[in-house]
């Protein structure tokens, strides 16, 4: 393990027998080479056979692959690995340049998810292996290594507790070297294994997963910010100039949030029982109808903030604001989506037309949209609304305490106070109308992610790996279409009902 980078792929090139390292696959730019957990094994001369693990960084720099992936791909390898009884781990190898001047961000955020994977009991059979000593004099190499092996935020906590350093210098001698130190340790059980398997935690309930989640909502505070810095010079601004950077914003956003999700659901049940089972579906009915509600509920609160827009003008006039850029948000959002959604199901109706099993992968592999984006969308907006209901919250709160509503008590005051529960409850009922879209679209995106495995477990022929997959991607295509049809209108029943609220 280790961030992109570091020479994972090239330690283990050198590792593998000659006839083998053709089957290593070595980068050699600035983009992720390894894209999933990638074992490769050997029998050595005594009978024993090694199974090296190459496993992509906590920082993939390719398109569509969160952390959040890098995670669930470790965890469901060691878990099958466990479950299946077929190989005793004995080692983890943690890669790091020794060429680095200094430590950053990315390689804190990897050392510490290698830590939480492993635990404390893990780290005796830990090895940090140092690489790229030829790109550093003797003396400075020397250094650098002291100073990793003495700081108390790098590698010093692991090496206390029984970890080793050892150097690569990119010979087969020296990566031989870690391999057979590793061989004589006792078998280990990592730590993520032991809480999975064992002690039958969800995903995100494990030290790794938990690092993960915090690190993840820590992010979410910072974009949290920056759009209340944009809504603040919203008013100084054309909104076209805005409008980049706001759709930026908001696939950043969706795509966090959708990686909450993906961690809240942890693994895939099959992963946890058996090891590596067939695909199974169960070809029942179709998906239900989508709710519709959310266009009404979002329609009346625009008719509330442009009925109580001059009454809150003097003393909240950021409410109607934040209220209507949100919506008109939300709205501008789900076209993009309904575009987007109508597009990819006409290209998965002519996938099923011709039940040509390269299509279906080549789609799954280049085009994550319906999976992501829409409905991180509709996560986004529900989390866009939650931080307006709070902001409402927080104002009615003011006004409920002792001697402020003294004040207040004229009847301007109390029209305010009217004013701010009518739009907070309509409010909640948008919310809670997202977020019931949210938990629509999730068995939606589980189906197409459970056939994109099905595609994937495939080898050789064109046809569809069974009937089961005709099913579920019929569901699919009906339920997207479904979604189309329910909110193609959307955009332009809000923007009409927006009209003469001053944005």
């Amino acid at each position: 393990m280790g961030p992109t980078g570091v020479g994972k792929s090239s330690f283990i090139h050198n590792s593998v027998p000659p006839d083998l390292r053709a089957e290593v696959k070595v980068g050699h730019g600035l983009q992720s080479e390894t894209s999933q957990v990638q074992p490769i094994s050997w029998d050595t001369e005594d009978g024993a056979r090694i199974k090296v693990v190459d496993t992509p960084g906590f920082d993939d720099s390719r398109a569509g692959v969160t952390d959040t992936d890098v995670l669930k791909m470790i965890a469901e390898f060691l878990i099958k690995q466990y479950k299946g009884k077929e190989s005793r781990l004995t080692g983890l190898i943690y890669v790091h340049r020794i060429s680095d001047t200094r430590v950053g961000g990315t390689s804190h955020r990897n050392l510490r998810m290698f830590q939480k994977l492993c635990g404390d009991e893990s780290l005796k059979n830990v090895v940090i292996v140092t690489t790229m000593w030829d790109k550093v004099t003797t003396e400075e190499g020397k250094q650098r290594e002291q100073e990793l092996m003495s700081s108390d935020n790098l590698f010093r906590p692991l090496l206390d507790k029984g970890a080793t350093m050892m150097r690569h210098d990119r010979t087969p001698e020296s990566a031989t070297n870690v391999i057979n130190y590793l061989l004589k340790k006792e078998p280990t059980k990592p730590q993520i294994v032991r809480e999975i398997a064992d002690q039958k935690k969800a995903l995100e309930d494990t030290a790794a997963g938990a690092e993960l989640h915090s690190e993840i909502r820590e992010l979410l505070r910072k974009h949290k910010e920056e759009m209340e810095t944009l809504k603040a010079e919203m008013r100084d601004m054309m909104r076209k100039e805005l409008a980049e950077e706001r759709d930026r914003m908001d696939r950043v956003m969706a795509k966090l949030l959708k990686e909450l999700d993906d961690l809240k659901r942890g693994l895939s049940l099959c992963v946890l029982l058996v090891t590596d089972p067939p695909p199974v579906y169960e070809p029942t009915s179709d998906f239900p109808a989508p709710e519709t509600k959310c266009v009404v509920h979002c329609s009346k609160l625009l008719r509330l903030v442009k009925y109580y827009e001059a009454s809150l003008a003097h003393a909240h006039p950021d409410v109607p604001i934040s209220v209507a850029s949100c919506t008109i948000h939300f709205a501008d959002a789900v076209e993009r989506s309904v575009n987007g959604i109508g597009y990819r199901s006409s290209t998965l109706k002519s996938v099923l037309a011709s039940e040509d099993t390269y299509s279906l992968q080549q789609f799954m592999k280049v085009d994550p949209y319906p999976r992501t984006f829409t409905h991180g969308t509709w996560a986004k907006a529900r989390h866009d609304m939650e931080i307006v209901i709070n902001d409402i919250e927080a104002i009615l709160s003011t006004y409920r305490k002792p001697g402020f509503a003294d004040r207040f008590r004229n009847g301007k005051g109390i029209k305010r106070f009217g004013a701010l529960n009518a739009i907070l409850e309509s409010t909640k009922e948008v919310a809670t109308d997202m977020a019931t879209m949210v938990d629509w679209w999730t068995p939606i995106t589980d189906a197409i992610g459970n056939v994109e495995d099905a595609a994937q477990h495939k080898r050789g022929g064109t046809s569809f790996p069974d009937s089961t997959v005709m099913v579920s991607l019929t569901r699919i295509i009906r339920a997207l279409d479904a979604y189309c049809e329910a909110y193609t209108r959307c955009p332009e029943d809000l923007h009409e009902a927006a009209l003469g609220i001053s944005l």
